[in-house]
Order: structure tokens, then sequence, then C-alpha cells
């Protein structure tokens, strides 16, 4: 009850705050009506402990969710989710793991899920043999391939955990299936029966931890993105050192339980001894829940233009909670990531319906799921509620909170941008007007550095597939996706509000609004006068 007294408390607070600055006349364009005051109330209500972090999908998320509806609401948005509503639903699947549905059987034992083995929460029922190939992993800059006169067609590979070694993840290159393949792809596109795997000392360590999560976390998916052609995912087994001992029992490698992982970088890959196959069965139990994206629209004032649409996305979820508690806060906040984006766009969307119409309507989406793998974003264009064809831009916001100089490791933050900086990621990819827009937008406020570096499509970090802009730009809308970079707290619960540059915060939102503002008021749509790789991003 204090809890909810709390919520209820900070919600009537930031609304009473919002009444205030929403009397104010706003003109066309005019940056200043978005605050740093604005911003902090906004965003110490979104990052606070009572919404525990916004999972997907989460009481913390709903809460936010009907905490942006409302300000729409007040501010005459137009609902543009379900059934007249702000919430575009999505449905979800949660799948647990049955214990007593799930055994292994081999050599006439039969093993117990929890004492003997884990197993991750996708159902399965089989008999088959089984190969050997070391890590699993493909790497092929480091000429690393264990599948290599192996046909696991049908079989249980077995695999140990973790990379091979002297592997990091930096060395897998940039394309799954082509420069690098996990064990679990390979599993699924090879038509492996299901995988095995040999815990390493930190999988023993938290075994307790992960059945724990496999009977009652789970897996959660999206139904909507499945499709009848699609290979679905393999099962996969957590092996108990008895069930390793078993497995490898009579093989001449000698690869056995507590030498397996000494000897596998010198061990090649190998099919187990003939008539050895393991009898495999995972029952599963499948919930139903659903989270929701936040969508709005504020008609245009041109008869003909408002048909067309400037289109402004953030997330607004994060990671949720942690497991255990780190210096006592177990909280994931995400004040930067992404409750900056979230907020700077509930600013624009209030200044934008305090003032004059633009040309263009605007359209508003809060995507959720967007840390689950881009659900938020990948489901409103699967399900539009305007048409996809009719959005000119998409302006994305993740992540535009925060600065150099930063505390700690300083090679933590390295990618992180200056005070009067900013990465500005695609917006030259599809549009060379669109950058050259962009380009004069920023010149003409506070001519803050844009920085192109993550626009490269040899680097690393491939940004530009992972964020919800990218769901867009696939179907043929130019996009700009803001950044501040990647900073120590990233993804940590020390990403709180009051590590928020607030400045610069404010005038990176301002920046966007007049972008945005201009794209709603000039003549013609950007033109599209490029091409890009497009990728399917599970």
């Amino acid at each position: 009850m204090i809890r909810r007294i709390v919520i209820l408390f900070l919600v009537f607070a930031v609304i009473s705050s919002a009444q205030k600055s929403s009397k104010k006349t706003v003109e066309p364009g005019n940056v200043e009506h978005i605050t740093q005051e604005q911003l902090h109330d906004y965003l110490s209500f979104i990052a606070s402990d009572e919404l525990e972090g916004r999972d997907t999908p989460s009481k913390g998320l709903n809460i936010a969710a009907k905490f942006l509806a409302t300000h729409l609401s007040r501010w005459g948005y137009t609902p543009a989710g379900d059934s007249g509503s702000y919430f575009q639903k999505i449905l979800l699947h949660k799948t647990r793991v049955v214990p007593e549905k799930s055994t292994v059987e081999f050599n006439g034992i039969t093993f117990v899920f929890g004492g003997d083995f884990i197993a991750r929460s996708v159902a399965g029922s089989f008999t088959a043999p089984m190969v050997f190939v070391k890590n699993g992993y493909i790497v092929k800059s480091k000429n690393i391939n264990p599948y290599e006169g192996i046909d696991v067609k049908g079989k249980i590979i077995v695999i140990l955990d973790g990379y091979p070694k002297g592997v990091t993840r930096g060395d897998f290159g940039l394309k799954l299936g082509e420069d690098y393949d996990t064990p679990t792809n390979y599993a699924k596109t090879h038509d492996a029966a299901g995988i095995i795997v040999v815990p390493s000392a930190k999988g023993l360590s938290q075994w307790e931890k992960d059945k724990t999560s496999a009977v009652d976390k789970g897996d959660l998916s999206v139904p909507a993105f499945k499709t009848s052609d699609a290979k679905q995912p393999v099962p996969v087994v957590i092996a108990s050192l008895r069930m390793v001992d078993a497995i490898f029992s009579g093989e001449k490698t000698g690869v056995q339980t507590m030498s397996v992982r000494a000897s596998a970088d010198s061990a090649e890959s190998f099919v187990l001894s003939a008539g050895k196959s393991v009898s495999v069965n995972i029952g599963v139990r499948i919930d139903t829940l659903y989270t929701q994206n936040v969508v709005a629209v504020l008609e245009g004032s041109d008869k003909k233009l408002k048909n067309e649409y400037v289109a402004f996305g953030a997330h607004y979820d994060h990671i949720g909670l942690r497991s255990e508690p780190l210096n006592g806060d177990s909280i994931y906040n995400g004040a930067d990531d992404d409750g900056s984006g979230t907020v700077g766009l509930l600013a624009m969307a209030e200044t934008f319906a305090s003032g004059p119409r633009p040309k263009r309507s605007l359209l508003f989406v809060w995507h959720a799921g967007e840390e689950k793998g881009l659900w938020g974003s990948k489901y409103f264009v699967q399900h539009p509620t305007v048409p996809i064809s009719d959005i000119v831009t998409q302006l994305n916001i993740d992540m535009i909170g925060r600065s150099k100089p930063d505390t700690g490791e300083a090679a933590v933050n390295t990618d992180i941008s200056g005070k009067d900086e900013l990465f500005s990621i695609g917006s030259k990819m599809m549009s060379s007007e669109l950058g050259a827009l962009n380009e004069q937008n920023n010149a003409s406020l506070y001519n803050m550095k844009l920085n192109y570096k993550f626009d490269d499509p040899t680097d690393p970090n491939r940004l530009f597939y992972r964020s919800d802009h990218y769901n867009y730009a696939k179907n043929g809308v130019p996009i700009v996706f803001y950044f501040d970079g990647i900073h120590e707290d990233y993804h940590r619960v020390s990403d709180e509000v009051e590590k928020i540059d607030f400045e610069k915060l404010t005038e990176v939102t301002r920046t966007i609004y007049s972008l945005g503002w201009k794209l709603a008021t000039i003549p013609k749509r950007p033109a599209i006068d490029k091409t890009f790789n497009a990728e399917d991003i599970d």
C-alpha cells in the first residue's frame, strides 16, 4: 500500500508540474520551451526505483506506459494504438520447463531434471546419436571450425561451455553464419536434434540459479514473429558431471569430466561410439502475457501534407531487476538507457502540442521490448497503425543524457561523446537530403560536433543494427539515430538520474525537436537516393 501511494504521489507531482508548463504559448520551432527542469521532472519518475527497471513485461513498464498516455491525452494527441487507445498490445509467450515432464535417458540410466541436468525452455522429444564438437563455435578470423568432417543432421551435438581458448567476442567478426557461428545457431540451421553442454566451473557454480530460472523465469517470445518456414531453436541440455561421465565413458579420446576442458583444445571433434544414443524429452508450459507500445498522433495543419508523418521514437523499457544486489542496489533504473530518450520524446510532444501545428502530422512511438531484440519497433512496422509508406522520416533517440568526462576506467568510456558532441548514426545511409538537413539544423542551434564513427560498416559495435530505427530503415523509411555513446554505466545498476548531464540532454532534445519541425514543414519529403545492406536480426 505504501509503495502504491508513493507511485501515485510521484505521478500527481509530475502531472502538476506539466500542467503549469503546458500553459505556455509556443511559437513555431521555439526550442526554448524545452527546459532542464521539465526533463528532470519527467526522468525522476521514469527512472525511479518504484518502476523497478521497466522490464518487458512488468508492472513498472505498464505504469510508465500509463504515465505517458495520461500526458498525451491531456495534450490532445489522437490515440494511435489498438481500439482507440494509446496502447498497441503485443502478445507474448512465456515458456518454462516442467521438471516432472523432462527426462534424459542414456545407457539404461534415467537422469532427473534439477539434479542430473537442467534445460532451456525449448520443448523436444527425440532419441539420437551424439557428436563432440569442442566449444561448437566457428570463428573464421582464427581459422576455427570444429564441424569439419562432422555431419550433425539428426544428431545431438555435445559441446563445452564457453568460447574456444584464446577467442573473445571481438574475434567473431560482423555476420553470423558467415564470419562466425554459434553452437545454437549452427545446430538450428544444420538440423541437429539438440545440444548437450558440458558445464564450465562457472556453469556449475550457478547451477541452482539456472535451474530456478528455467522453471520460474523461462524464456519470452513474440508469437507474431514466428513464420511457418522458420527453423525453430533446438533443445539444449546442460549436463551434470555424472551425465558427462556416462556420455564419455569408454571413448578413446580421454575426454572426461574434470579433464574435459583441459583436453578439449587438443582433442579433435569426433562421433561418439556407435550404439551410443541419448533419449531426451523436455516438457514445457506456455503462459500468455502482454506488453505494449505507446502510440500517438498530432495531426498536421496542411490539408494534403497531414497525410504524411514525421515519426519520433524511443524505447521506454530497460532490463528490470538484478537477481542479486550489487553494492546494495538491485534496480537497473536505465536513466540514460533509455530514460533520456523517453523523456526527450515526452518533452517534444508537450512542446509540439502547445503551439501551432506543423504541416505534416507527427507520430510518436514509445517502443517496448527494445532490450529483448527490438521487439516493439519490429511489431509496429509489421502491424503499423499508420501507413509505413507515409512516414517521411523516423528520428530515433536511444541514450542522449551522458557525456565525457566520466568517472571510472577510461577504457570503458572510450566510445562516449563529449559534452558538445553527439553520435549521429544512419542520417546519410539512405538520404543525402536528410543528412544535409540534419547538419544544417544542428549548425543553426548549438552546433554540436556530429560524430559519424558508428556509420562505418566495419565498426564491430554494429550500432546501426541495434536500436529501433533499424526496423523502420529496413522498411524504406530514412532515419536518424541519436546516441551519446557506450559509457561505464551502460546496462548497470549505476545508470542513475544523478549522472545525467541535463544541459546536454536539453540541448540534444531541442535539436531533435527543431529538426522534426523542419521535416514536418518542408514542401517535399527527403528523397531516398541510397541503399544499405539490411539483415535479419533475431
